[in-house]
């Protein structure tokens, strides 16, 4: 991995994982407070409106139970159950204008009526008007308002024993030619004589108005939406409906012939589970909506009650907690692209000398052995590395120098051990143009004193001069192959260093009654070190006449493949054994009896090739022959240049 990288990886961890920690810890943990926080806050809330709630209805229930007791309401309920009618209508009328009176001071009365014993309202003032009755009562003569005996409200009223009745919060519809009236809440207290006999009902509508005040009140300080709805277990068009809603429209459901139910909107298995729960609640809907409720009964009896109702959205409630969310998700990209800049600033103050070391390395390997780093006075560890590979450089440097003066030593020892072997045939190759000069000579001399023959004598002398040359030649030929010439690199003609080295060899492989033939490719130039590819030449062909039988044939092949010279010498010696073909190219070994040979010989060679980017490689077969196969580039790289140029500054 680029050092860029881990160092962004190692980064955005140290800056990610605080980050993490706070938003999957710390921020769920204060997510949880805030839920338990927000939870107690709108069920305190929830309790508040009940009980807000339950003052208001016991208020107006005391008020119409102190109503009752009214002397002008006493004498009244007493002459509408009597048969004289002297002071009957001046009782209405007094009745009537109290009503009106009460009613202009205590706003929140809708309408406030006297209902006999038979459910015919006698006496009724709405909204600070006077009702005047119009119907006819025939059985006693009385003219009154309307009869409410069939309503629900009246025969409940009269069937309770409490004291006063609280009907059921709704519209005030009552008949199609009777008036309409907003939502409201009707009071009904009985009105009983001094032995407790029922004379009549007083009913007071209470605006419902003044619930929706209360509901809106407790709400104040809180954005979200409050519902009260009716749980009815005797009633299921009631059940479910909403008694307060910000939507008028989707109030009373059972009475405008709507849909409008807190069941639809919640569920008929939501409902069912928290509509018979008797402690605070809340529910979570998969939409993100929440509701808090809470189960209020403002009834004595058990035909009905309330479900106090406080509507929020997730994201509303927890828009802190999300808002801080982001922000740490915010603050870790913000975070990541910082931990980015980072990375690359101190990549590039510690990658970029790093590369240039790589780079100065990978100069040295590729063969630039001048290739140093460029120590800037860096203290830290990239100069530390650097001053290191200098040294490191230094110390291979002088290996190599040393390594080279011991292969021009064993080079030189394998010149001396080929020049050794062929010692033995140069007395006689010499011997022999000594042998004729000397005839010559002698045959000179006696023509002189006898005769006159200058033709003769010039025939002798020219003779006597060419092998005068033909042992120079041979002498500078050996003294030549012998000496510990500098390394030169150099371009040259290929078959003419093979010829001139078959010329050293020939009389060594006459003397051993070996013939080699050539078949060489002319006019092919390589570059390289003439001097150390004959002592490789002269090693192989040595190898090949000692171990070729009388008679036998060395062959001699030279030609071209590619971007290469390829040689070929074949024998058809004694061949090698399987077993030693593994270390024919190791130093110091040798097939050869004790004291014929050093082993250096082939080791010497394979270096060589090498150092001119060429290989050898050995075929051999064990009784047939030995094939040494030889490719050189015509062409030398910059490496084998800088090889041979360095090891001939080094002589």
């Amino acid at each position: 991995m680029p050092l860029r990288q881990k160092l962004f990886f190692i980064i955005g961890i140290m800056t990610l994982v605080p980050l993490l920690i706070l938003q999957f810890g710390v921020v769920s943990q204060i997510e949880a407070d805030l839920q338990k926080r927000i939870t107690a806050e709108l069920h305190e809330k929830l309790r508040n409106m009940a009980d807000e709630l339950d003052t208001l209805i016991e208020n107006q229930m005391d008020l119409a139970a102190g109503l009752a007791e009214v002397p002008i309401l006493k004498d009244f309920s007493g002459i509408s159950v009597a048969n004289d009618d002297s002071y009957y209508h001046d009782r209405v009328r007094d009745l009537q204008e109290y009503f009106v009176n009460f009613q202009r001071k205590v706003r929140t009365i809708q309408a406030m009526r006297f209902v006999d014993k038979t459910g015919k309202t006698l006496v009724k003032v709405k909204e600070g008007r006077r009702i005047e009755p119009e119907l006819l009562d025939r059985d006693k003569g009385r003219y009154y308002v309307a009869d409410q005996s069939s309503r629900p409200f009246f025969k409940n009223a009269l069937d309770d024993q409490i004291g006063v009745y609280v009907s059921d919060f709704e519209l005030g519809l009552v008949q199609v030619d009777a008036d309409f009236c907003p939502s409201m809440v009707r009071y009904s207290v009985p009105i009983r004589d001094d032995l407790t006999d029922l004379e009549g009902l007083l009913i007071i509508n209470m605006w419902g108005t003044r619930i929706d005040e209360t509901v809106m009140s407790a709400m104040s300080g809180f954005n979200g939406k409050a519902y009260v709805v009716e749980v009815n277990n005797q009633n299921n068009s009631r059940d479910g409906i909403y008694l307060f809603h910000e939507d008028n429209n989707q109030r009373f459901a059972n009475q405008l012939g709507t849909n409008f139910r807190f069941t639809s909107d919640l569920g008929d298995d939501n409902w069912n589970t928290i509509r018979t729960k008797n402690k605070p609640g809340y529910m979570l809907l998969d939409d993100g909506r929440m509701y808090f409720y809470l189960n209020y009964s403002p009834y004595e009896d058990d035909r009905a009650s309330w479900m106090l109702v406080i509507e929020t959205a997730y994201d509303t409630v927890f828009a802190p907690i999300e808002k801080l969310r982001n922000t740490i998700w915010l603050l870790g990209g913000v975070l990541l692209l910082l931990s980015l800049l980072i990375a690359r600033w101190v990549a590039d103050r510690l990658a970029t000398p790093v590369q240039e070391l790589a780079e100065t390395i990978k100069h040295y390997a590729d063969g630039d052995e001048t290739a140093r780093y460029l120590d800037g006075g860096r203290n830290d560890e990239v100069g530390i590395v650097g001053r290191a590979f200098n040294y490191l450089c230094g110390s291979l440097e002088r290996t190599r120098q040393e390594r080279d003066k011991a292969e021009r030593a064993v080079r030189q020892s394998d010149r001396l051990a080929a020049v050794g072997q062929m010692a033995a045939g140069i007395g006689h190759e010499i011997n022999n143009p000594l042998m004729n000069i000397m005839s010559l000579a002698r045959l000179v001399e006696d023509s002189i004193g006898e005769h006159d023959k200058s033709e003769l004598i010039k025939s002798d002398l020219h003779t006597l001069q060419a092998e005068g040359e033909r042992c120079a030649r041979i002498v500078q030929g050996i003294l030549k192959f012998a000496r510990a010439s500098e390394p030169s690199y150099e371009e040259f003609m290929l078959d003419a260093l093979l010829e001139d080295t078959i010329d050293l060899l020939r009389h060594r492989a006459d003397s051993s009654a070996v013939k080699i033939e050539m078949e060489l490719e002319k006019g092919l130039s390589i570059q390289g070190d003439a001097n150390q590819l004959q002592q490789v030449l002269v090693n192989i062909l040595l190898n090949a006449i000692h171990a070729s039988t009388e008679g036998g044939n060395i062959n001699l092949a030279l030609f071209s493949d590619g971007d290469y010279a390829v040689i070929e010498i074949t024998d058809e010696g004694v061949g090698i054994a399987e077993k030693d073909m593994s270390d024919v190219f190791n130093p110091f070994f040798s097939t050869k009896p004790e004291g014929e040979g050093t082993g250096l010989g082939l080791s010497v060679s394979y270096g060589i090739i090498k150092k001119h980017d060429g290989e050898i490689t050995l075929e051999s077969e064990q009784g047939k022959g030995t094939r040494v196969r030889i490719r050189l580039p015509f062409r030398a790289d910059s490496s084998m240049k800088n090889k041979l140029i360095n090891a001939s500054k080094e002589v």
